[in-house]
């Protein structure tokens, strides 16, 4: 068995580094290494821990091209767009020191308010907010940096260790992340990074009873499916899962600016983001002329080399995902869609052509079920009952999207859908940081965001003092 993972740019399938091929046994060691490193920092006073996070974020903007580039070398994010990532991430962990102190306030109760217990006028009640331990962060492949981020600021920031698990296809990012965090001033043991399959090494991270909180950022399946194995365990999950998200375009709607935004909401980064624009619903009144300009607008995106300062998108990132999206395009052409390649990009590397799927209908796996990829389904609909009914036909529900000049009827339809944001005339892919994001039924459990991540990695304990 080779002791090492090879990991291969998705633009060109050339080696780029390896990583560590783990044992349970390792990974076992790693875990009880980061409740040494627990037992340090959550005694550690909250302005050494914040300047540690502050420090992490002038780190990240004075390395933002090294880890840019290695971000698009590894994960096939454009460059343009992997500089942002990294923008992000180092906000991300000056937000989680900003509002620690807020966070961990704790609260004074007035509990001679109440007549029972007896004697309530001679006690102070007050409660504070405590760490849980051992934080395993599992990553995606797609914000490798900015999840690692999301997930272990406000874990740090708030007391607790982390052992994170990068996806196999882009660990490289959080090794550097990690050695950031280091050079910052973090005791080495309250960051760990394990390497390795999943299938070899995951039981050990969610099972371990050191653990005491397991966050994710996946697919619905795995993440299900970790979550009923925590949760037996008595552990903590936060589950950040998949997603359809609808944008809905009404006849009143502006064509241009909704067509260009749909566009960016679809293919950026190869359509492989969670939040994502991946089902299009517009009124049968302007769906020809929507479908026009979402065509000459997607036949403007350059694929190609991520390192380009000119590609719009890149590749996917394996050739799992290839033949996922050929089999989604193979179902629609069966169940009467028409399947245009609108956009080639070029030989060689895990590239997927810019599709559209005009006169998509229910029945299609493009429309059932996630399509993680650049595959834009266009479907017609002849009210707005039937656009909300659309929406919400799968069992996805994170975020939406929709066009409109009136106002009204945009919150009327709101209240209607089933997901976990609605934008009005903006992008699904609008996501702020500090606020909380997830989804409706089965596209999470729990909220992310810097506050609600905080929250939910701590204690609440009460503690009463009898005067005497």
């Amino acid at each position: 068995m080779s002791e090492v993972i090879e990991v291969r740019s998705p633009s060109n399938l050339k080696v780029i580094g390896t990583v560590k091929r783990m044992s349970k046994d390792e990974v076992r060691g790693e875990i009880e290494e980061a409740y040494k490193g627990f037992e340090i920092i959550s005694k550690m006073p909250l302005y050494k821990r914040t300047s540690i996070l502050r420090k992490v974020s002038e780190i990240l903007d004075r390395e933002r091209e090294r880890l840019a580039r290695l971000l698009a070398m590894e994960a096939g994010k454009p460059i343009k767009d992997a500089r942002v990532e990294v923008l992000r991430a180092s906000r991300l962990f000056r937000q989680a020191a900003d509002e620690a102190a807020i966070v961990l306030e704790g609260k004074n109760y007035r509990v001679d308010a109440y007549e029972y217990p007896p004697g309530n006028e001679n006690r102070i009640v007050i409660s504070t907010r405590e760490p849980l331990g051992v934080v395993t962060a599992i990553l995606p492949f797609n914000f490798p940096i900015n999840s690692f981020a999301h997930k272990v600021a406000p874990a740090i920031a708030v007391g607790n260790s982390v052992v994170v698990k990068p996806s196999i296809n882009t660990p490289l990012s959080a090794i550097e992340m990690r050695k950031i965090l280091i050079e910052s001033g973090l005791p080495e043991s309250a960051v760990r990074v394990v390497t390795g399959y999943s299938s070899e090494i995951g039981d050990e991270i969610i099972t371990h009873p050191l653990v005491s909180l397991i966050t994710l950022t996946g697919s619905t399946q795995t993440g299900l499916s970790i979550a009923s194995r925590a949760v037996s365990l008595g552990k903590r999950i936060i589950m950040e899962l998949g997603g359809s998200d609808p944008i809905i375009v009404l006849e009143d709607a502006n064509i241009d600016r909704a067509s260009s935004i749909a566009v960016r909401a679809r293919f950026e980064y190869s359509g492989q983001n969670c939040n994502a624009g991946k089902r299009i619903i517009v009124r049968e009144e302007i769906v020809d002329k929507f479908t026009k300009a979402f065509y000459e607008k997607v036949k403007s995106l350059k694929i190609g080399d991520p390192l380009d300062e000119t590609t719009d998108v890149g590749p996917v990132i394996n050739m799992e995902s290839v033949e996922k999206l050929s089999s989604v395009v193979e179902d629609a052409k069966i169940k009467g869609g028409k399947v245009d390649f609108v956009n080639k990009g070029p030989e060689g590397g895990y590239f997927f052509p810019l599709t559209v799927i005009s006169n998509a209908n229910l029945d299609m796996l493009a429309l059932k079920t996630e399509v993680f990829g650049p595959v834009a389904p266009i479907v017609s609909v002849k009210s707005d009952e039937e656009a909300v009914s659309i929406a919400n036909s799968t069992e996805y529900g994170l975020q939406s999207a929709i066009f409109t000049n009136d106002v009204n009827r945009a919150l009327k339809i709101s209240r209607e859908l089933k997901f976990g944001a609605v934008i009005i005339n903006d992008s699904t892919r609008l996501r702020w940081d500090s606020l909380p994001f997830g989804g409706f039924k089965k596209s999470g459990i729990g909220r992310e965001g810097v506050r609600d991540t905080m929250l939910e990695m701590t204690e609440n304990k009460l503690i009463a003092i009898t005067l005497l």
